[in-house]
C-alpha cells in the first residue's frame, strides 16, 4: 500500500474496531492517546511506517489486545508497564517492537521487557527472545520442546496426523514425496525449528497451516516488495514456515493461542 499522512482523529470513533493493520505504508505522526478509545481491539500493527513518538499508556486500556506489532518504525522509548501487563493477561497480548539492542551502541531502539519478538532497528532481524517461557494461562497453546527425532516419537506424530487430520485411512507411507500432506510433514518434523511434540497444544494447527502452504504452492507467503525473495529464510518477516510461533505469522488471526482467521488477500498470495 501507499497511504501516508498523520492516522485521522475519525479513527478512534470506530470503538467496535477490532483488527487494525497499518503495516508497510507511510503513515507519520505518533500514536494517539485516544487510543483507549478503541476498546474492542484485538491487532493492531504500525510496522514499516515512519511514525515516530512513544507508545501510549492509554494503550494498556485496550484490554482485549493480543498482537502488538510496532517494529521498523521510528517509534522509540519504554513500553509502558500499562502495556506490558496485558502480556500477563487472559488473551496473552505478544508484542514485537525494535528491541534488540543496537549492534554499535548496544542500546535498543524501543526498551521493552516483555515483547516475545525483537528486532534490529537498523539491520530489520528479528528474533524471539529466548528466556520467556510458555504462558500458564494459554494452556491450548503450550509448546513442549522436547526432542522428536526419535523413531518412536516420529512415529507417534505421524499417527497422531493420520487419526486426527488425514483421515479416510490415508497413511504417510503410501504419499509420493512430493504430497503437500508429506511435505508438511517433513517440514514440521525436520526442519520446524520449534521441535514440537505430542504434548504440545499447537501440534495440529501449526502441521494444517504448513498443509495450506503446501497444497497451494504457497511457502512463500510474508511481506515483501521483492516477489523473488524465498521468504522462507526471511525471519524478520514472519513469513510462513519460519520458525517462530505461527499465530505471528503473515496475516494469520489468532484469539488464545488459536487460530480463528486467515487474511490471504491478493498481497501475500504472489
Amino acid at each position: 500500500n501507499e497511504l501516508n499522512g498523520t492516522l485521522p482523529s475519525g479513527l478512534f470513533e470506530l470503538t467496535n474496531l477490532k483488527y487494525l493493520f497499518l503495516g508497510d505504508n507511510g503513515f507519520s505522526g505518533s500514536i494517539s492517546d485516544d487510543i483507549d478509545q478503541l476498546a474492542n481491539l484485538r491487532q493492531l500493527t504500525v510496522s514499516e511506517n515512519p511514525m515516530a513518538g512513544t507508545i501510549p499508556s492509554a494503550l494498556g486500556l485496550c484490554k482485549y489486545l493480543e498482537s502488538l506489532n510496532i517494529y521498523y518504525t521510528n517509534i522509540e522509548g519504554t513500553i509502558p508497564e500499562e502495556v506490558c501487563l496485558l502480556t500477563q493477561g487472559y488473551n496473552n497480548l505478544q508484542i514485537q517492537a525494535d528491541c534488540s539492542p543496537d549492534k554499535a551502541t548496544a542500546v535498543p531502539f524501543i526498551k521493552c521487557d516483555c515483547c516475545k519478538f525483537c528486532c534490529d532497528h537498523n539491520t530489520h532481524e528479528c528474533k524471539i527472545e529466548s528466556d520467556e517461557q510458555p504462558s500458564a494461562i494459554n494452556d491450548q497453546h503450550t509448546t513442549s520442546t522436547i526432542s522428536n527425532n526419535s523413531d518412536v516419537t516420529r512415529s507417534q506424530l505421524m499417527e497422531k496426523l493420520e487419526v486426527e487430520v488425514l483421515h479416510r485411512g490415508a497413511t504417510f507411507n503410501d504419499m509420493a514425496s512430493d504430497d503437500p500432506r508429506q511435505l508438511a510433514l517433513n517440514w514440521i518434523l525436520d526442519e520446524d525449528g520449534t521441535g514440537l511434540d505430542l504434548n504440545a497444544g499447537n501440534f495440529i494447527q501449526r502441521y494444517t497451516l504448513a498443509l495450506l502452504a503446501y497444497s497451494l504452492d504457497s511457502q512463500a507467503w510474508g511481506v515483501t516488495g521483492d516477489e523473488t525473495v524465498n521468504l522462507r529464510v526471511v525471519e524478520s518477516n514472519f513469513s510462513w514456515l519460519s520458525s517462530v510461533d505461527e499465530c505471528s505469522w503473515y496475516n494469520v488471526t489468532c484469539t488464545s493461542g488459536v487460530v480463528t482467521g486467515l487474511w490471504l488477500g491478493e498481497k501475500v498470495m504472489f
